[in-house]
């Protein structure tokens, strides 16, 4: 489960994600990205996936910041849990806290074997800075492949 909310906490971060991604937040959210870009393209279970966001931080990520994470399939509800953002980047290339100088940001995990291939999820991560703000919400289908 750690595996999938970091990879969805980085996935996230964009709020125009390789095409089927879109944002489900709004114009006053703190995060506006422009572009997020993972490598391999679809995400291979048992081996590392890559992303890399780029986009303008209004305010500066914060020890406290948390994203919820949920994945539905066809409509039912199968993962719901809510993360501290900065444990999850804690690796990342710029952990929290994060400086709104930065533009970039490239997180790499390893994709577990466990990982159900070919099965396409909806994903919404809606991630809160500390003191309340929105950072961004962003939502899309994902499906890992072998």
């Amino acid at each position: 489960m750690k595996f999938f909310t970091a990879v969805v906490a980085a996935i996230a971060l964009a709020t125009s994600a390789s095409a089927a991604f879109s944002s489900c937040g709004s114009s006053t959210d703190d995060f506006q990205l422009s572009t997020v870009s993972y490598t391999p393209n679809p995400p291979k279970v048992g081996q590392s996936v890559c992303i890399t966001l780029k986009g303008t931080l209004s305010k500066q990520v914060t020890q406290g910041a948390s994203i919820r994470t949920t994945a539905t399939f066809w409509g039912i509800n199968v993962y719901d849990q809510t993360t501290d953002l900065c444990a999850a980047l804690s690796n990342s290339t710029n952990p929290c806290p994060i400086a709104t100088t930065v533009n970039t940001v490239t997180h790499c995990v390893d994709v577990p074997s466990n990982v159900p291939a070919g099965v396409s999820l909806t994903l919404k991560a809606v991630a809160t800075n500390n003191g309340g703000s929105r950072l961004f919400c962003i939502s899309g289908p994902l499906t890992f492949s072998n």
